[in-house]
């Protein structure tokens, strides 16, 4: 509260020891869901989240990426099956963190255990890895420029002012989700489907190596 009230930095002195408390390899994750009132596919309730897409940053250290994986389910079905096996791939069998921003992950893996109980021990596993980003940056680091918020949208210009959602053709969460079911409904058509996933993707992407940014920063400022 007093850094908001002074416009100063704020740094815990714990900030480090939480950020040690990550377990390298790293796994940077990012979704994408739909909800509409009047379902897409059949056998889902209206406004049931759906799971279409992910970004997967995979690094060795604070900043160093060494792959990235990602998926983007085709708007014909529902294709959480497929998605969630090649999540589970993706992410292996190690124990390296699973780093998200906020909860949003854990609330849609447990809602794909209850839809594929089969798949309960892979996802109970990758549950059990996750780590908040947002939750380190609420406890122990605050920027004026966050004014008062913690939405990466609002942190990630405060501390990594050269990355920017401005110059993508989807800029947030509900422009994704209304070009998604735009393609399902067919209002998007021919070549500009194409366009249309490429756009999801770039979105999706810079979502999970923006939290890549983010912890690299986080990193260099505990050090200080």
């Amino acid at each position: 509260a007093n850094a908001v009230k002074t416009r100063n930095q704020y740094k815990s002195g714990n900030l480090k020891s939480a950020l040690n408390s990550i377990v390298w390899s790293a796994y940077y994750l990012d979704f994408e869901t739909i909800t509409t009132a009047l379902p897409l596919f059949p056998d889902i309730a209206p406004y049931e989240q759906v799971l279409t897409q992910y970004s997967l940053h995979i690094c060795s250290a604070p900043g160093k990426v060494e792959k990235h994986h990602e998926y983007l389910a085709e708007h014909d079905k529902d294709h959480r099956r497929d998605l969630a096996e090649k999540l589970i791939e993706d992410l292996g069998t190690g124990q390296g963190s699973i780093i998200v921003y906020h909860t949003f992950e854990k609330t849609i893996l447990s809602g794909l255990i209850k839809l594929f109980p089969d798949l309960k021990n892979d996802l109970d596993k990758i549950i059990r890895r996750l780590v908040d980003l947002k939750a380190i940056i609420n406890k122990h680091y605050y920027h004026p420029g966050f004014h008062g918020s913690y939405s990466i949208k609002v942190v990630l210009p405060a501390l990594v002012p050269e990355m920017s959602y401005s110059c993508l053709a989807v800029k947030n969460g509900g422009e994704a989700i209304a070009a998604f079911v735009d393609m399902a409904r067919g209002r998007i058509t021919g070549d500009e489907v194409a366009r249309t996933r490429t756009a999801l993707l770039e979105y999706c992407c810079l979502d999970t190596l923006a939290m890549v940014r983010l912890h690299e920063k986080l990193a260099g400022l505990s050090r200080r």
